[in-house]
């Protein structure tokens, strides 16, 4: 049995790739439903688009997890890079976040909470995590 068929990328890229899509798609559709928990109403208009704008990269990245995670030798071969570019978008948006949240939330352009900065880390934070342990201590599931 090789590594590569006891590796659990393929059902962690499909699981992960259908997530993005769903949530990118949301965050596209109706950016009201995921900044009603991190922004007060009325939602300005500039938080509606950032969070549309954010649901294409969501959205994208889930079709680039899904190819990847096809059972061909181009996939396969694929499979670390696109690890590397959904860890570093997720990262940089946590670092993002954070220091929003630490330097100042700027209530009054997009009208985040702290309450709701914090939230939206929290849901990152643990794909973020993730991403990093599979690319430092399970690189043989490549």
């Amino acid at each position: 049995m090789s590594s590569t068929s006891a590796s659990p990328l393929r059902s962690l890229f499909l699981t992960e790739g259908v997530m993005k899509l769903a949530g990118g798609l949301m965050f596209i559709v109706s950016p009201q439903t995921p900044l009603s928990v991190a922004v007060a109403l009325p939602i300005p208009p500039a938080a509606l688009l950032l969070t549309r704008l954010l649901g294409t990269q969501t959205f994208t990245l889930g079709v680039s997890m899904l190819l990847a995670s096809a059972n061909t030798p181009t996939a396969v071969a694929s499979r670390r890079v696109v690890y590397w570019t959904v860890f570093a978008r997720d990262a940089t948006l946590v670092a993002v976040l954070a220091s929003q949240y630490w330097f100042g939330y700027n209530a009054g352009v997009l009208g985040f909470s702290p309450l709701g900065l914090c939230s939206w880390l929290a849901e990152l934070m643990p794909f973020c995590i993730g991403h990093l342990w599979i690319l430092t201590a399970k690189p043989h599931w490549f």
